[in-house]
């Protein structure tokens, strides 16, 4: 141990993304008592202002990631709510011994091809699906399941891309959906993928030492097809016990098939006649505000603070901190067009139940069309008695709240 170790003492974790997303990480480590070395691109990222240490890099830039945490002799390295940095991650876990998953575990976890082969491996039921890398091949993939469809980019994360192909389309609109989902994807072409209908989940997980603690079951809401960005999320699940367990169970047996270990586990599933289908399955805390707000406000349990006590190689603490409840947030949208004013209808601070109201924009900003989370301007949060109460909360905080848009001017 270095001189320089020895004098500091408190134990150092690399943090990979320090925007909004990952600002729970970085506060609840500072709060532990650690140096947090936060990692971005972006300067401006709010989390590098609050860093013990703060570098600005590419979070796939491995060689100046690996130096940067060999030099500051990182104890551990986590990230929150991002797959882009995930193989990173574990290429530096690999590389300096520390925990957290395999770099093959994240391979199949950050790329639907390798997904979907390791889950089929392991009878995991998960749609039907082709790999296309190029049109000829994604037509003849649509043609060959011959249902409804999603279209899909291998790789990437936050909804982007995602377009779902009614059955019979003309191949110019399979044209279009594929098309736009290699547009963003990071590697690996597109999947084309049966469509699975039934309501949408999440189930929220740890997984350390081979033993998979399931934590929260997420009801999900969603702005239907084409795109099904993610409006809103409620915990604890609605649905009727056995329904909920079979859904914990499924996600076990996706976790299992991937080999995370060390590492939390986000896995999205649908609910269907047969059964739970594994949509995807991600190697890391979810996003959303699912695990830094709604997790601790439904179960009483700081999953984040587990997360780096396991990137640490500590055990988690699992005990719930506070009373168990209920929580929902809801996401707020939009016209698209340039933002004119928000208008708060009353004083926000006397909404029953409200934890958290934020709006990501401001005047002059561009609201996009709401086609990935993108599109999302602001978000609610609420605790309620029960998941009904906290929804209707949700929603009732949301109405007060309006961005109001203009058409943006041609040039």
């Amino acid at each position: 141990m270095s001189p320089m170790r020895l004098a500091r003492q408190a134990r150092t974790l690399m943090v990979l993304g320090a925007r909004r997303a990952q600002l729970p990480a970085i506060q609840t480590a500072l709060a532990m008592g650690l140096r947090v070395v936060a990692v971005d691109p972006d300067p401006a990222a709010p989390g590098l202002a609050l860093a013990t240490l703060a570098g600005v890099y590419d979070l796939a830039d491995l060689g100046a990631i690996l130096k940067l945490a060999r030099a500051e002799e990182i104890d551990g390295i986590m990230t929150l709510a991002a797959d882009y940095p995930m193989p990173t991650l574990a290429a530096v876990c690999a590389e300096m011994c520390l925990p957290g998953p395999r770099p093959q575990v994240v391979d199949a976890a950050t790329n639907k091809r390798l997904m979907r082969l390791a889950l089929r491996a392991a009878g995991v039921p998960c749609p039907l699906s082709h790999h296309a890398s190029n049109l000829e091949e994604a037509r003849k993939a649509v043609a060959k399941l011959a249902t409804d469809t999603i279209l899909k980019p291998a790789a990437s994360q936050g909804g982007r891309g995602i377009t779902r192909v009614a059955a019979g389309s003309a191949p110019e609109v399979v044209d279009w959906a594929y098309l736009r989902a290699l547009k963003e994807t990071r590697a690996d072409g597109v999947m084309v993928e049966q469509f699975i209908e039934g309501p949408e989940f999440s189930v929220e997980s740890l997984t350390h030492g081979g033993q998979t603690h399931v934590i929260a079951v997420t009801d999900k809401l969603t702005s239907g097809a084409p795109y099904y960005v993610e409006l809103g999320h409620s915990q604890p699940s609605r649905w009727t016990d056995a329904q909920v367990e079979s859904l914990r169970r499924a996600a076990r047996s996706a976790i299992s098939a991937l080999g995370i270990d060390q590492a939390a586990g986000h896995t999205e599933l649908r609910l269907t006649a047969q059964g739970p289908v594994i949509m995807e399955v991600a190697a890391r805390l979810g996003g959303g505000f699912i695990n830094s707000h709604l997790v601790p406000l439904s179960t009483g349990i700081d999953l984040v603070g587990a997360c780096i006590q396991v990137a640490l190689g500590d055990p988690p603490d699992l005990t719930p901190k506070r009373p168990s409840g209920a929580a929902a947030i809801r996401f707020l949208s939009a016209t698209p067009g340039l933002v004119s004013s928000i208008e708060r209808l009353g004083e926000l601070s006397e909404q029953e139940g409200l934890v958290e109201a934020d709006v990501y924009v401001r005047p002059g900003d561009l609201v996009p069309e709401l086609v990935d989370a993108g599109g999302r301007v602001g978000h609610v949060i609420c605790r309620g008695r029960d998941p009904d109460h906290a929804l209707a909360l949700a929603e009732r905080a949301m109405d007060r709240i309006h961005v109001l848009t203009r058409a943006r001017e041609a040039r």
